[in-house]
């Protein structure tokens, strides 16, 4: 009996304040502190309205909704009983500063101007701060760091000493340090000047994919292992990189091909990162079975010659150069049927230097003493000979939008060279005997222009930056000559680095225009195929020789095929097989990449 006693006298009070609320109305709402939102605007999103039922519980919600108007810092509601059945509200709150100029702070890969544009699309200057602006604003300014592969954080509030200032700190994703574990022979200065990412820096995604790239296509690593780690400051981490190193030196001899595809017996010594500091060294001997003789050659390339990335290189060398001698496999033609050499040793240095971040200057000298051997004197005097001694000079300017120049899977290239020659031919013969004007000194002036474009998407980021990815690839290049030129110097199109399906240096002249075409498909990270296609072509130059016919006019001709290309400890080897428009066909084999 007590116990259900106690349950109806609770239900009884229950009833009685249920039956006291609804009689109780709200009689005034009174605000107080806001000078630039509306009396309106505040009453508009309250459940509690003048001559309306008096609620207590829906105070705290009022509260919440005015608060959710984003104007105010604060928001409290009090009430006052004016009678038994009458009450009083009383809204306090303290409106947001007039926002009267902005304040942006922290930025330095995405212009002010930019973010400023933001802002402004989700806060009005002249206009109470809102606080669900902020919200937008960061979303929009972490998207356009994000569209150039970096990142950012941003906190938004009005400045205490200048509250009519509002300020936008961006916080953006910074590199502390970088951490290189794993060099035994590699200097760590020698991989730091590597890579673009540089501590202090806004770290940029994809700039780090490119230098894991880079540090793969120097083939001084069998294994890199990238990862991250944070630190104790907002915004900034550790970059770590895991590394093992591979063996550079290198020792090989034995026979091969050369790039004219000719059986060589082939000496050579090398170390592509010559006692740890990135330099390149080489000697090279080679002995074709054609009778040419010896060639001999000495390189060195330092990548990293001062801190302004300076790049020097210098050969020399004696080394036979044959014309018309590659027969290539696969093909009926002879090696020897049009073959004639040359001897030329000299040397060259050559000097290059970027700016402007995408450009490169580069300034080069070489210097030959030329002559003709094992010349076949036949009454068809299908050889030319040209003897003497040249300097050229080469001045070029390049932009280098490429992710990673050795092996590029985005980006373009596009370079501009200009070449003065100087040269004195001191004898001549066998087509060119009546061609008395290149006798004596004379010089000529060579200009070429290159465009190179490489187009591919990027791996997601679930997986490495140096994922091999499928690449569609264009070249295009343009030359002429002005001058009196030696045959030597002419353009030379046809063969494995220029129009495919035809024999090398099939066309010749003092103008050239070729343009190339390829989609490459890895299978393997070291192995891959492509599909080709050359139109080009050489005019204007020395008279044929024999079915070797020229022409003097524009005239292009048509190349295409496949290819399989693999990369070695010894650098890229490639075959590719051509088809060409005059239902020949040949099999070219490179060092290298095709372009």
């Amino acid at each position: 009996m007590k116990r259900i006693f106690g349950v109806v006298v609770v239900l009884w009070m229950t009833t009685c304040w249920v039956m006291a609320q609804s009689a109780s109305i709200v009689k005034e709402i009174v605000l107080r502190g806001n000078q630039e939102i509306s009396r309106e605007a505040i009453l508009a999103v309250m459940r509690s309205k003048e001559q309306g039922p008096y609620i207590q519980a829906d105070l705290a919600r009022d509260e919440q909704a005015i608060r959710e108007l984003g104007f105010f810092r604060d928001v409290k509601i009090l009430s006052r009983a004016l009678s038994d059945v009458e009450w009083q509200l009383i809204v306090e709150v303290q409106e947001n500063p007039v926002v009267r100029e902005l304040k942006i702070i922290g930025n330095t890969v995405v212009s002010s101007d930019e973010i400023e544009k933001i802002v402004l699309a989700n806060q009005s200057l002249g206009r109470v701060y809102n606080l669900r602006s902020a919200a937008p604003i960061a979303s929009s300014v972490r998207e356009l760091y994000q569209k150039s592969g970096y990142d950012a954080q941003t906190d938004i509030q009005p400045a205490l000493d200048s509250p009519g200032t509002l300020t936008i700190q961006i916080y953006e994703q910074t590199v502390n340090r970088i951490i290189v574990n794993g060099l035994v022979r590699t200097r760590e200065s020698v991989i730091r000047k590597l890579l673009r990412t540089k501590p202090g820096q806004a770290f940029n995604q994809n700039t780090w994919g490119i230098d894991q790239r880079r540090l793969v296509s120097t083939q001084w690593f069998e294994d890199i292992v990238p990862k991250a780690q944070e630190t104790n400051e907002i915004g900034k981490f550790d970059l770590i990189m895991d590394v093992k190193e591979a063996q550079t030196g290198m020792l090989n001899f034995g026979l091969a091909l050369d790039s004219k595809s000719r059986l060589a017996g082939t000496f050579r010594a090398s170390d592509s990162n010559f006692r740890g500091t990135g330099q390149s060294v080489a000697i090279s001997y080679q002995q074709d079975t054609f009778g040419g003789g010896a060639s001999l050659s000495l390189d060195w390339l330092n990548p990293f010659y001062d801190d302004r990335e300076t790049t020097v290189a210098a050969r020399l060398y004696t080394r036979v150069n044959s014309y018309f001698s590659g027969s290539g496999f696969g093909s009926t033609d002879s090696p020897t049927e049009d073959r004639f050499d040359e001897r030329r040793t000299g040397f060259s240095l050559a000097v290059s230097r970027p700016f402007r971040k995408e450009f490169v200057a580069s300034l080069g000298l070489t210097g030959e003493v030329i002559r003709s051997i094992n010349l076949r004197q036949t009454g068809e005097f299908n050889f030319i000979q040209q003897d003497g001694d040249q300097v050229i000079l080469n001045v070029g300017i390049a932009r280098d939008r490429r992710d990673v120049p050795l092996d590029p899977a985005e980006g373009d290239y596009l370079r501009l060279s200009v070449e003065p020659g100087f040269v004195n031919i001191t004898k001549i013969g066998g087509n060119v005997a009546d061609e008395t004007s290149i006798l004596g000194r004379n010089t000529f002036f060579r200009t070429s222009l290159e465009y190179k474009a490489f187009f591919s998407k990027r791996p997601p980021e679930n997986k490495p930056a140096d994922t091999p990815r499928n690449v569609l690839a264009f070249r295009a290049k343009l030359g002429t000559i002005s001058g009196e030129v030696p045959f030597f110097e002419q353009f030379f199109i046809g063969g494995s680095e220029s129009l495919r399906g035809y024999q090398d240096q099939r066309f010749w002249g003092k103008t050239q225009f070729l343009t190339s075409a390829e989609y490459r498909v890895p299978v393997q990270r070291s192995f891959s195929l492509a599909a080709f296609v050359d139109y080009g072509g050489a005019w204007g130059g020395y008279r044929g020789i024999n079915r070797f016919s020229q022409s003097k006019n524009l005239d292009l001709k048509l190349g295409y095929g496949l290819g399989v290309a693999f990369r070695t400890p010894l650098g890229p080897i490639r075959i590719d097989f051509g088809f060409n428009q005059e239902g020949g066909n040949r099999t070219h084999f490179s060092i290298g990449s095709s372009f």
